[in-house]
């Protein structure tokens, strides 16, 4: 029996999109915010990204049986009311958590070069050890700094199996980190809520000089109450790198002007996890449909040329921290992203959301550290750890 023929209705952000699910039938494309219960009402398939909320607002009296999110999060979609009315969902988990992993790595080598610190001096608390916090904590060790994780979901898990973990209470991790990575869910109910997880009042027991980095959910920071804090400058917030922000699009221009590091919520838009992302949602499609897999993403994968992928060596006269700043920037351009964002605060405050969501529309290619490399031979011997286990990018021969 042949499938029937489907009508689809992707962010415009889901690369590929048309390439894999032409086959089930036409695909078109919007802007992810702009999409509407207008938009489907002839729509079988909707594809999003985690920019709209997907509920009984967009999708009630709709066609829409299948709804796919190329994201690792699901906090914009209401899956209980999707259950109730037999729509069938799937996600991406794991798609994009080595790109937000590049994403800050980077800005912790970053920040460290800056200060003229070591991460090796410094205990980094992950708030959040899924598949993306798992991955920071590990390539942080790898960097050479000392890494507690706090999950009290997954500390309840192992703690009703029986089973020990390693997860330690907010209260312990904040006495002794001097580093925030957040990468929590976005959720306001439940046992364990995280929004505004890190407000006024755990601002005011942060260590002196705490950097804090946020590419989880803007409102996982109390946005205001870090304002409030930044404009006191005391010695409390060391540094700040947001990448989520409360009100998306248009994050507070005050805010953004004072952090150290601001960023369209592009950490995980690493092209690698984004195609895998759009490969998880088709496979999942043809599950739902049950049909063989036709389309592979490998081939949009490689690169045009094999040296694209090369990183140059950085000076070897350069102190160690310096040196793995200058190689994870050379493979995740962050201070490009930051200088790209500023440029919102010299636009009129009434087109500033259409040019943040541009940003993310025009986002340079980036690709995953696991997938480039450097030779050995130019690297001193006492950076290949660092570089193989911290930044991931490969020490090849030649």
């Amino acid at each position: 029996m042949s499938t029937p023929r489907l009508s689809l209705l992707a962010d415009e952000n889901i690369p590929l999109a048309r390439e894999a699910f032409q086959t089930f039938g036409s695909v078109t494309t919007r802007p992810g915010r702009d999409i509407s219960r207008d938009n489907l009402k002839e729509v079988d398939v909707l594809l999003v990204r985690s920019v709209t909320e997907v509920d009984a607002d967009l999708l009630a009296g709709t066609p829409v049986r299948f709804v796919g999110s190329a994201t690792i999060g699901t906090d914009h979609v209401d899956r209980a009311w999707l259950a109730d009315h037999d729509i069938t969902f799937a996600h991406a988990p794991a798609s994009n958590a080595d790109s937000v992993a590049d994403y800050v790595v980077t800005i912790a080598l970053h920040l460290a070069s800056r200060q003229q610190a070591h991460l090796a001096d410094r205990t980094v608390g992950v708030i959040g050890c899924g598949n993306t916090g798992s991955r920071v904590a590990r390539r942080l060790r790898g960097l050479g700094a000392s890494v507690l994780v706090n999950d009290p979901p997954l500390a309840d898990e192992a703690e009703m199996n029986g089973e020990n973990h390693p997860y330690v209470p907010l209260d312990h991790l904040l006495d002794e980190a001097d580093v925030l990575s957040l990468h929590t869910p976005l959720t306001v109910d439940g046992r364990h809520p995280t929004h505004h997880l890190i407000d006024g009042e755990v601002m005011d027991r942060l260590r002196p000089n705490t950097w804090l980095i946020n590419t989880s959910r803007g409102a996982v920071v109390d946005n205001a109450a870090l304002l409030r804090r930044l404009e006191r400058r005391d010695n409390s917030i060391g540094a700040v790198a947001l990448d989520v922000w409360e009100n998306e699009p248009t994050p507070d221009a005050s805010l953004l002007q004072r952090v150290d590091i601001a960023t369209p919520h592009v950490a995980g838009y690493a092209y690698d996890g984004k195609v895998r992302g759009t490969a998880m949602l088709y496979r999942a499609l043809c599950r739902f449909l049950d049909v063989a897999p036709a389309w592979s993403p490998e081939t949009a994968l490689e690169p045009d040329h094999p040296d694209d992928l090369r990183l140059s060596p950085p000076d070897a006269r350069l102190p160690r921290t310096e040196y793995l700043a200058h190689l994870a920037e050379a493979a995740c351009d962050v201070r490009g992203d930051h200088r790209r964002l500023r440029s919102i605060l010299d636009v009129p405050e009434a087109e500033q959301g259409a040019f943040f969501s541009r940003l993310r529309k025009t986002y340079p290619r980036r690709r995953e550290m696991q997938t480039q490399s450097i030779t050995r031979s130019a690297v001193p011997v006492s950076l290949h750890d660092a570089i193989r286990d911290g930044l991931r990018i490969k020490l090849t021969d030649a």
